[in-house]
């Protein structure tokens, strides 16, 4: 997959304002080296490994040693994750192990992101020579300067890129600091859609995790009312004795009454109805389930867009009162700013049980889960029973990408 920067639209070509060359040091950078460099920039959104290149690319065009481009948090004394253009994995090791705190590090703390800062503007190169993080770091690999630009910050997280020179070399001269300052803001842009794109890869994986772990049955239907994704509870319920059955692409009940009637339902949410509901019962025992019927609507649709699933139209959950598993309490927590007490009456809630039920299977009084309920729902924005049954079932898929890495994108 290849993202050329024209897919970011006309602000890319904003930020890009080249005349046909542009002198960078000792070389001349032509619009061939300057395309080429913003291709690869932006195919390492998805090809990280690729950033390795870019910064070798940047520190020929500049005439430096090499570049690193990093992701680190001090609190955590941890490097996330770190790609070298052409500097030393020894000296990169040492600097892991014993120098994340150092007199370039501790300075780029009070910068702000996307701001160029060299190095001898935060501590001057004679009085760095002296310090252990120069004879471990620097001075094996030949480094005496750095031009240094975080690229996204947040909390003690930072991303950053390095671009090292030698004591021959100099500090970046003005040429190349005004280059970088036009490439500073495609890298941001391209580490931004990397960390949403890793984001949605992992939203994907922890959906199915969570939704596999839902008692409710998810079934989620395109356009044309064919089956894309159905959860564990869902799969569950097709057997040849089962309420459902899910064959192929196609959904639907044991027998022709309640297929014609979950038809209609489908029909009804693919012209944009928002909710409706059906009991279809279990024909070994009898026992209901309840069917709510939801269409995708308003932002859902680009969300599921960027699950790569563009024609996600309609959204069914299946209540069993037999399953009452559940997603963990402390996930929902997490998701929703709840109480450990909130949450557990919005999952039995959510799993089809009355206010009395919900009462008895949590041993308080029916009073308490009504003090409860209403404040669930202004915490999720819902207001009913059934818009709580679908939030809860569906936010593993919805969910935003905050929980997922520790940068806000």
């Amino acid at each position: 997959m290849s993202l050329q920067r024209e897919a970011f639209g006309p602000t890319a070509t904003y930020f890009w304002n080249w005349q046909l060359s542009t002198t960078v040091g000792p070389m001349v950078v032509s619009d061939k080296h300057v395309d080429r460099l913003l291709d690869l920039i932006y195919d390492a959104a998805t090809e990280q490994g690729l950033w390795r290149s870019v910064l070798t690319e940047i520190a020929d065009l500049t005439g430096s040693q090499g570049g690193i481009l990093f992701g680190q948090s001090f609190q955590a004394s941890r490097v996330y994750f770190d790609y070298n253009g052409r500097l030393s994995e020894e000296c990169n090791r040492a600097y892991k192990e014993r120098h994340m705190r150092n007199p370039w590090s501790e300075g780029m703390e009070r910068q702000s992101v996307g701001r160029i800062v060299l190095s001898d503007e935060i501590v001057p190169f004679a009085s760095l020579k002296p310090t252990l993080f120069f004879e471990e770091v620097l001075r094996p690999q030949d480094v005496a300067h750095n031009a240094m630009v975080a690229l996204a910050a947040k909390d003690d997280f930072k991303a950053a890129f390095n671009i090292c020179r030698s004591a021959r070399q100099g500090p970046l001269g003005q040429d190349g600091r005004r280059f970088l300052e036009r490439l500073v803001p495609h890298m941001r842009r391209s580490m931004r859609l990397g960390f949403r794109l890793e984001g949605y890869k992992a939203l994907q994986r922890a959906e199915y995790d969570v939704l596999d772990r839902l008692a409710v049955g998810v079934i989620l239907l395109d356009r044309r009312a064919r089956i894309i994704y159905a959860n564990t509870a869902a799969r569950a319920l097709d057997s040849s004795k089962g309420p459902l059955h899910l064959r192929g692409a196609a959904l639907t009940a044991h027998a022709p009454p309640y297929s014609q009637r979950l038809d209609e339902m489908i029909r009804l949410a693919l012209c944009g109805a928002p909710t409706g509901s059906m009991s279809v019962p279990r024909p070994s025992d009898g026992q209901l389930l309840t069917i709510l019927v939801s269409s995708v609507r308003g932002r859902d649709v680009g969300r599921f867009a960027e699950l790569s699933m563009p024609d996600a139209a309609v959204l069914l959950f299946i209540i069993d009162p037999a399953n009452r598993s559940g997603v963990p309490v402390a996930w929902i927590v997490d998701a929703y700013g709840l109480t450990p007490a909130e949450a557990k009456v919005a999952l039995c809630a959510a799993s089809g049980a009355t206010i009395p039920e919900t009462a008895r299977h949590l041993n308080v009084s029916p009073n308490t889960i009504k003090t409860h309920l209403r404040k669930v729902f202004a915490k999720t924005g819902t207001s009913r029973q059934i818009e709580l049954a679908r939030l809860m079932a569906s936010i593993g898929l919805l969910g935003g990408e905050k929980a997922v890495y520790p940068i806000s994108v």
